[in-house]
């Protein structure tokens, strides 16, 4: 299974790193539409970024479930990878701001893809060593998932004002 899961986890980064840099451009492409803004970003916010990792990330877990023929435990790693690349990438924005004092487009691009990169790294150890998989560890797990994906479409609309959600180009919030 090792080798199996490697390759479906190698294709789920490449397949995240395509589908979320196209969807960095889709809210605008389609004329803004509400819908759209719900999993794309509606502006250049670190969180709103952060919808670029987790959707396309979500949308191939669900079938990498199917071809891996629904490992126990599976939901449980996905939801700790998919945490963990996107602490990854608000870490990386943060640190290199903070230290640059701006946030270059290369550099921006690079903590995507690396933050793509933690969370299947992380996934793929985690369900390589799971031992004491259960099923409601998945059942939580996958409740998990739909509340941070319930909190993108709420914040997209009612954002906090706080500098994670606020878009530096223009400081405004939300849609």
């Amino acid at each position: 299974m090792n080798k199996k899961l490697f390759k479906y986890e190698i294709i789920g980064f490449v397949f995240t790193g395509i589908v979320g840099s196209v969807a960095h451009f889709l809210y605008e492409l389609s004329g803004y539409n509400t819908v759209v803004g719900l999993f794309c970003s509606v502006n250049e916010s670190v969180w709103e970024h952060l919808k670029l990792l987790f959707f396309p990330y979500i949308i191939y877990a669900a079938s990498e479930f199917f071809l891996l023929n629904k490992p126990k435990g599976f939901f449980r790693a996905k939801l700790i990878g998919i945490i963990s690349g996107m602490l990854a990438t608000v870490a990386m924005y943060y640190i290199y701001n903070g230290a640059v004092g701006k946030s270059p487009d290369l550099l921006n691009i690079l903590s995507f893809f690396i933050g793509v990169g933690v969370a299947y790294l992380v996934s793929y150890t985690v369900i390589k060593n799971e031992k004491e998989a259960s099923a409601a560890g998945d059942i939580i797990s996958i409740l998990l998932i739909i509340a941070i994906g319930a909190s993108f479409a709420l914040f997209t609309f009612y954002p906090p004002f706080i500098p994670l959600f606020e878009d530096p180009r223009y400081a405004v919030f939300g849609q």
